[in-house]
Order: structure tokens, then sequence, then C-alpha cells
């Protein structure tokens, strides 16, 4: 069954229908991460302030998704890695940051650290991330044994931000290992999550 288009110019509360069978309207459109954050489904994850002393690739961020739905729907979409590379220590190479996907072992998961920043986006609710879903920072000379290399990014600025938009389905994890390339001192780091819970209700 079809549907006729009518122009209602004029006529209080009915759209205006032109020559080309286009209605006409004046839209507010959200992103779905804007969205996302309206509903208090945003979230930031920081590792907080962490000292790295080598040239040897760390372990510095776990994250696991083990979030009850939302409308039926448990998967987060992390939109975004920000890194934090600070000025200290001497360091011979650009810094070198890979993403690892479903990591499970690992020094950094055996001595759960919980990260300093765990913060809904929306600042006035009180939604919180499950109890359950695992965010750890890690340290110098921390480890991940197994999962697979998803992502590299050279560094050379005190801070990056990496768009990557990527899907964890709940059970899935993701990690971020640094090696600062540091010969002498202490380079400290940071590394944050921007993510959102994806709504059931907006899936087609």
């Amino acid at each position: 069954m079809g549907f006729e288009l009518k122009d209602g110019t004029g006529t209080g509360n009915k759209a205006q229908v032109d020559g080309n069978n286009q209605i006409h309207v004046l839209a507010v459109t959200d992103t779905a991460i804007q969205d996302a954050v309206v509903k208090g489904n945003a979230y930031n994850i920081n590792t907080g302030t962490i000292g790295l002393t080598t040239s040897t690739a760390s372990a510095v961020l776990y994250f696991k998704n083990d979030e009850s739905p939302v409308n039926g729907e448990s998967s987060i979409i992390v939109d975004a890695i920000a890194v934090g590379i600070g000025d200290g220590g001497t360091k011979d190479e650009k810094a070198v940051i890979t993403v690892i996907k479903n990591p499970t072992t690992g020094t950094i998961i055996d001595n759960a650290t919980a990260v300093d920043m765990k913060v809904n986006r929306n600042f006035g609710s009180s939604n919180e991330l499950s109890s359950t879903s695992l965010a750890y920072k890690g340290a110098e000379g921390y480890t991940f044994t197994n999962g697979t290399d998803f992502a590299q990014f050279y560094q050379t600025g005190t801070r990056g931000y990496y768009n990557i938009d990527t899907r964890l389905g709940k059970g899935s994890s993701i990690g971020v290992k640094i090696d600062t390339q540091t010969s002498a001192g202490t380079t400290d780091v940071y590394v944050a999550l921007i993510f959102h819970r994806v709504d059931g209700k907006n899936r087609g």
C-alpha cells in the first residue's frame, strides 16, 4: 500500500511538500554519541598517570565489557582512544602505541589495579558501568600474554587522539600497551577510552 504526500502549506500543523515531492522541515539532528550522552550512556575511562622507564612496551590499560543490556543491547562502541605522553625522560624514538583485540591474560589483569577515573559523560546522570566490567591500569613492565594486535600508532607530541569506532560486544575486551622508547629517567603517560553504550531501541 502506497502513501500519498500532499502539500499542507499554510494549514498550521501540516508539512509543506514541494514540486519535487520533498517535505520541508526544520530539524535538530543528534549524532549517536550525542544521543548516548543525553541518555547517560556515554563514559570516559582514564588510567591516570603511569610512569614508564624503559624502551620495552608496557601494558597500560585493560577494559572488558560485561554490561547488562540497554533495551536488549549490551554492546559498547569505543569512539576514541586518547593518549598523553609527558616530556620527562630521555626518549630515543617516537612512542609506539599498540591496541590489542580481546586480551584475556597478562600481569595487568593479574594485578587488577582499578583505573583512576571511570565517569559518566552526562554529569546529571546516575548511570554507572557494571562492577563486573573490568577497567584496569598498568605499570612499567606489565604485560598482555594473548590477544591480537589491532592497531598501532606512532606519537611524537604530548597528546594523541585516535578515532577507532570499534564495537565491543559483551565479553569482548580491549587493551593498550605503550613503548615510550625511554632510555633514561621517567616518562609519564595516561590512556583514556571514550565510549558509549548502544541503545537497542536505536537499532533498525
